[in-house]
């Protein structure tokens, strides 16, 4: 995985919470929401990865490029 910025992070972010808000739409068919939960699962994954790297990089932030 390449280094992330914290502007995508934050983007990822929203992304999520809109996918998430999103899945509950009665309205969707079996298989959109099917892809809804692996975008979920691939940007809940991707966001653990960067919130790990960086708790374990300790005080220094490299992360935090623009």
């Amino acid at each position: 995985m390449t280094t992330l910025t914290l502007s995508e992070v934050s983007a990822m972010r929203v992304k999520l919470k809109n996918l998430e808000a999103r899945k509950e739409d009665a309205s969707l068919s079996f298989m959109d929401k099917i892809e809804i939960m692996d975008e979920i699962l691939e940007l809940k994954e991707q966001l653990g990865e960067f919130e790990r790297k960086v708790s374990s990089s300790g005080n220094d932030c490299e992360f935090c490029s623009s």
